[in-house]
């Protein structure tokens, strides 16, 4: 006799499902173009697919061509092309073809792929963070090794040029108020810093006219996340005052540039972590998230100072004159420090854990030469959470339970979220004692490496009360009240590739991707040849798979 379960009942039990018996993603629509691709990429509404010579764009909704084309037939003096981005903003396409001191630039229209306009003048730009938009203008700065150039988006009309700025950003800040663009630059390269004498820069510019209101130098080695271009540094202002945010925290006065105080050390943490996943030469590598932001808290501000190896501690300052309130017992012994969280009097902090990298590998087998790039998360000990009184800095409590690595900190109803590796907790935030220890191994997962909640990705995609646990091979969802395992999916040999949406992907190594709805458990795969390309939509409803010369829009749920 067949038992039923009520329906009623399904939401209370726990489930184990495998990302091998999931049903295939459906398809949408599959195109064949006449060639194959390097480079891919969708904003929603077109995807685009191209390689050395030739460029093609699709609507996402049909898969119909918006256009295709050579990069010659688009402009005669272009033909291999050495570097290329897109700037859906503008919705214009960057064209650079090399030619030791004749580089020709060529700026197309992404919607229909014919040129807007050409430039031989712009020599030397190396990567897309030469080039940033600015809306407000509808214009691009160009950054050679010599100049800034604000330029026109559809003409190429230069507005202004300045010999004060020749070196790729870190990251700006436009304020509409006043007119001012605020740059912070970094090197090209490290070679490059030595032999061209790099300046640590931080300038102030008119938008419309390029003269400089204020220029102004930041401590340490700005710089953008190696593999995926992110910006590491921040920059935001808070009344009359601007923050620098990286190592710490660097203070300037908005108007005049005049440094007002900073709470920075000057550490690096590529060597926190061993060797790099798959062997190989290493050709490019970072280590990020090793230590949390800064906390501005009213007229407060919180800060993780690592002066080195031996020395570390919390500090409390006050905001607007940057006097030192507090400093908090010596943290002993902590390599990396990658979480802070203030609830409501107390101040938690994160020792050890999982911090991400990202790796360029190149390794040679027989005749071939196989190139990686990396992003991943990986654990550095030793491994403790700490709470601190934010009134004096004195220590409030100290766990010890975490043994096998350490995830990111979250909280969830005044109480802290964290998993061992092995365990998933919840510590009273005032006195550090568990609610409850709940043991990962029924999930399968092997060892935790993220946890996320609604707190710290945002409540319309993780459900209040469930936490998402990452493993190495696979994810788990957790009632956050008391722990109870709600789902689980392992996929062996596959990477995390993010959420989107309100789905999160695995890639495996030979092509194949998993996707799991991250509320419900329900997952799809897609069946892909090995050094296929991916990419997802922002909503995480469809993925769009390159291979050779197809190109393949599926369903994901």
């Amino acid at each position: 006799m067949k038992k039923i379960i009520p329906i009623a009942l399904l939401s209370f039990i726990s489930i184990n499902v495998f990302a091998q018996k999931s049903p295939a993603m459906q398809q949408v629509w599959q195109v064949k173009l006449n060639h194959d691709f390097d480079e891919s990429g969708t904003d929603d509404n077109i995807l685009y697919g191209s390689n050395e010579k030739n460029y093609s764009v699709l609507r996402t909704s049909d898969g119909s061509v918006v256009w295709s084309s050579k990069f010659k037939d688009i402009y005669e003096k272009i033909n291999k092309i050495d570097l290329q981005f897109e700037v859906f903003g503008a919705n214009v396409l960057f064209l650079f073809d090399k030619k030791m001191g004749k580089d020709q630039l060529v700026v197309a229209d992404l919607t229909t792929g014919k040129m807007l306009w050409h430039a031989d003048k712009y020599q030397n730009i190396e990567e897309s963070n030469q080039v940033f938009y600015v809306s407000e203008l509808d214009a691009f700065g160009i950054i050679t090794d010599k100049t800034l150039s604000m330029v026109k988006a559809r003409t190429g009309e230069e507005l202004w040029t300045t010999d004060k700025w020749n070196n790729p950003i870190a990251n700006y800040l436009i304020d509409n108020t006043e007119g001012t663009i605020t740059l912070i630059n970094m090197p090209r390269s490290f070679i490059s810093s030595l032999f061209k004498g790099f300046k640590n820069q931080l300038i102030k510019f008119d938008i419309k006219t390029g003269n400089v209101i204020w220029e102004s130098t930041y401590s340490g080695v700005a710089q953008k996340k190696v593999i995926t271009g992110e910006r590491v540094v921040k920059l935001k202002t808070v009344g009359n005052k601007l923050f620098l945010q990286f190592n710490g925290l660097q203070v300037y006065d908005y108007t005049s540039g005049n440094p007002l105080w900073k709470a920075y050390f000057d550490a690096t943490f590529d060597n926190v972590v061993g060797h790099i996943k798959g062997g190989g030469r290493v050709l490019k590598k970072g280590v990020y998230g090793c230590v949390a932001d800064p906390i501005i808290d009213g007229d407060n501000v919180y800060v993780l100072d690592m002066k080195n190896r031996s020395e570390q501690y919390l500090k409390k300052y006050e905001l607007s004159t940057g006097k030192l309130i507090w400093t908090s017992p010596e943290i002993k012994d902590a390599k990396v420090l990658p979480g802070l969280a203030k609830i409501n009097d107390m101040i938690v902090i994160q020792v050890g854990g999982a911090v991400e990298v990202q790796a360029q590998t190149q390794k040679k087998v027989g005749d071939y030469t196989f190139t990686k790039w990396l992003k991943y998360y990986q654990n550095v000990g030793p491994y403790n959470v700490q709470a601190f009184k934010s009134s004096d800095g004195t220590q409030v409590w100290q766990s010890d339970k975490f043994k096998k690595g350490l995830t990111n900190i979250t909280f969830e109803d005044n109480n802290l979220l964290v998993c061992s590796g092995k365990a998933l907790y919840s510590l009273d935030y005032q006195s550090g004692k568990e609610n409850y220890e709940i043991q990962l191994g029924d999930d399968d997962i092997a060892l935790a490496q993220k946890i996320i909640n609604s707190s710290n990705i945002g409540s319309n995609i993780v459900a209040k009360g469930n936490i998402l646990v990452i493993g190495e091979k696979g994810i788990s969802c957790h009632n956050s009240s008391n722990g109870s395992k709600i789902w689980a999916m392992r996929i062996k040999d596959a990477e995390f590739n993010g959420i989107y949406g309100k789905t999160a992907f695995y890639e495996k190594e030979n092509g194949d991707v998993f996707a799991i709805d991250v509320n419900s458990g329900s997952a799809t795969y897609c069946d892909a040849r090995k050094n296929s390309k991916t990419t997802y939509s922002s909503d995480g409803n469809y993925l769009y798979l390159f291979e050779k010369k197809t190109v393949t829009k599926f369903k994901t749920n």
